[in-house]
């Protein structure tokens, strides 16, 4: 009975990371929300920033790295691991275009 309860549990924290993903909005209102909020969530707060940014495709993956290797950041920088100032620089990208 556990074991099923597990298995609901880790679909349910799936189903919210991919959605999560999914959901990616270049918007600045969007993503300065959901990157704060998501920071402080122990279901989300460990995916990779870079992932986040280019699973939809909408920002490219070589453009993304460059622009946060200029902040400080790299590919591994987690969601968790972002401070106020890091979210305002990487809705700077975002203002770029």
């Amino acid at each position: 009975m556990r074991l099923n309860n597990f298995n609901q549990e880790v679909e349910s924290i799936q189903f919210k990371r991919n959605n999560f993903l999914t959901n990616f909005s270049i918007m600045n209102d969007d993503l300065f929300e959901n990157l704060k909020t998501s920071r402080n969530d122990n279901e989300l707060n460990s995916i990779r920033l870079h992932k986040y940014l280019t699973h939809t495709k909408v920002v490219g993956k070589v453009e993304t790295a460059r622009y946060l290797d200029t902040i400080g950041l790299d590919e591994k920088t987690t969601i968790g691991q972002l401070t106020d100032k890091n979210i305002s620089q990487i809705l700077d990208l975002f203002k770029i275009k």
